[in-house]
């Protein structure tokens, strides 16, 4: 039995599909946030105040030969903490998903990951010890 392909499976989780568009070697979704607030990464405190938004370009997983580009909606929101040193920030989506500062989907540095390390890679960042 063949499963059709459905659009959630192309973006990841915590995101809703915005539009989308193919070219010959690459296909560009537009995301957005599913979630109506986010919390301050400075004191916790949850915030629906939106101050602002701005794109934010990442690369993810291939989809049918054509490299993919994610282009996120990202808000940043107040927060109303009166001793919160932060007062602005930019929202932070699920885990795995796309990390802060992030170029590349979670499921993509993943995989980017796993092949550095089977092509020779360590994980271990420890210097070379001296020939004796």
């Amino acid at each position: 039995m063949q499963c059709a392909l459905r659009p959630s499976s192309m973006v990841p989780a915590g995101f809703a599909v915005v539009s989308a568009s193919t070219s010959e070697s690459r296909t560009i979704i537009e995301v957005r946030s599913t979630t109506p607030a986010s919390q301050c990464p400075g004191c916790g405190n949850v915030s629906r105040r939106v101050h602002s938004r701005y794109r934010r370009q990442v690369s993810d997983l291939p989809l049918a030969g054509r490299s993919v580009r994610l282009v996120a909606h990202v808000r940043r929101f107040r927060c109303d903490a009166v001793r919160c040193g932060q007062s602005v920030f930019a929202e932070r989506f699920a885990d795995g998903a796309l990390a802060p500062w992030a170029r590349r989907t979670g499921r993509l540095e993943g995989l980017v990951h796993h092949l550095g390390l089977a092509l020779g890679g360590s994980i271990n960042r420890r210097p070379a010890s001296p020939a004796g």
